[in-house]
């Protein structure tokens, strides 16, 4: 865990953008003194040993890349915050660094409501370090926002909520894919001011809420878990594949006709393989982090997740579950048992025994989705 941002007089923040550290009173505007630019704070007072009375300036909360404010023996911190259309058309990003993840978001989201069959919800990532991470996501009216850092389920649907209500009111009967340059600038610069405005508006709303954010697991209706998908890659290149989905729960498509079953099953895998080898990689290259998981959201706390484990020598474990997640690391204790002389050695392109090894994998899937 990096240091608190905050200098020993514990009176200055950074800003995430220059490096400036700004002096107590903060700016009203929440512009830094330097450079200008606007930075939103999370919605989260300060540590109390130096939060101001007034509710505006206690919450004024600076983050950027491994800068921290501790809260109460808790940190918490919004890295970016963007807005992007179902149609790819990026609409506001709160820092270039993490552009990126406004055509990351898009991807996912081309996965969740194809062939995971639900909507977008949250993603949580892992690095080297054992840190974790989540990006959050809220869609309406066909545009997506996307929040990241480490915050509060609760708190992250706030503020998600709060971005689209300020955002939507800016673009309504609006094309927001066919949008000037004018017209984005000007949308840009209303945009923050109203979060900015909205935010001293929702104060005192948010002091009312701030015991309901607290952050909780994901509650699940069910006890137990089934897989659909398991699959083993090396350096993104996929090494083993297997698709178990008797009930034709995933939207898996490949294009042509064909007569053999086991040759349209061997393609399904193979598409599947290689577009979440993808997401992984990208996010991975871009962040230094994998996604432990990424959850979608089928119904009143049902989810459907993709899971991903590091093993030894470079290899990820990827799994397409359904139901308790809680059960999915004794699955994955399970597959790596049976995957040891696999991973215990980089991978070589032999295929011969990873035949063998898919026919044990489908047993294995079978059992636990009997249970």
């Amino acid at each position: 865990m990096s240091n608190p941002p905050l200098k020993k007089d514990e009176s200055q923040i950074r800003c995430i953008y220059c490096g400036y550290y700004i002096k107590s009173p903060y700016p009203t505007n929440l512009r830094c003194p330097k450079c200008n630019k606007f930075v939103i704070p999370i919605a989260s007072p300060l540590n109390e040993k130096h939060a101001p009375i007034d509710l505006d300036a206690e919450r004024i909360d600076l983050k950027g890349k491994n800068e921290y404010v501790k809260l109460k023996g808790i940190y918490e911190y919004v890295k970016f915050y963007g807005i992007t259309s179902h149609e790819r058309t990026p609409l506001f990003a709160s820092n270039k660094k993490w552009h990126y993840l406004l055509e990351l978001t898009n991807n996912l989201d081309f996965i969740a409501t194809s062939f995971l069959g639900g909507v977008l919800d949250k993603m949580l990532l892992k690095s080297e370090n054992g840190e974790t991470e989540k990006c959050q996501f809220f869609e309406k009216n066909n545009i997506i926002y996307i929040l990241y850092g480490k915050f509060p389920d609760k708190k992250g649907k706030w503020i998600l909520e709060i971005l689209a209500k300020y955002f939507s009111d800016l673009v309504r009967g609006k094309d927001v894919n066919n949008l000037s340059r004018i017209d984005k600038y000007d949308i840009e610069k209303k945009f923050e001011d109203r979060i900015f405005k909205g935010y001293r508006l929702n104060s005192k709303e948010y002091r009312q809420l701030e015991k309901a954010f607290i952050d909780q697991e994901i509650l699940y209706v069910e006890d137990r878990i089934r897989l659909y998908y398991v699959g083993l890659s090396s350096m993104s290149i996929g090494v083993i594949s297997v698709l178990l989905d008797d009930e034709g729960k995933l939207n898996v498509k490949v294009p042509g006709e064909f007569e053999d079953l086991a040759e349209e099953i061997e393609m399904k895998e193979a598409l599947l393989t290689a577009k979440i080898d993808a997401i992984n990689a990208n996010i991975l290259g871009n962040t230094g982090a994998y996604p432990r998981w990424i959850a979608v959201k089928l119904g009143f706390q049902q989810y459907r997740f993709l899971t991903f484990r590091k093993c030894k020598k470079g290899y990820f474990l990827s799994c397409i579950a359904e139901g308790n997640l809680k059960k999915i690391e004794e699955i994955e204790d399970e597959l790596e048992i049976l995957l040891e002389h696999v991973i215990g050695v980089p991978f070589t392109g032999s295929l011969e025994e990873i035949r063998k090894i898919k026919k044990e994998i489908r047993k294995i899937i079978k059992e636990i989705n009997k249970k």
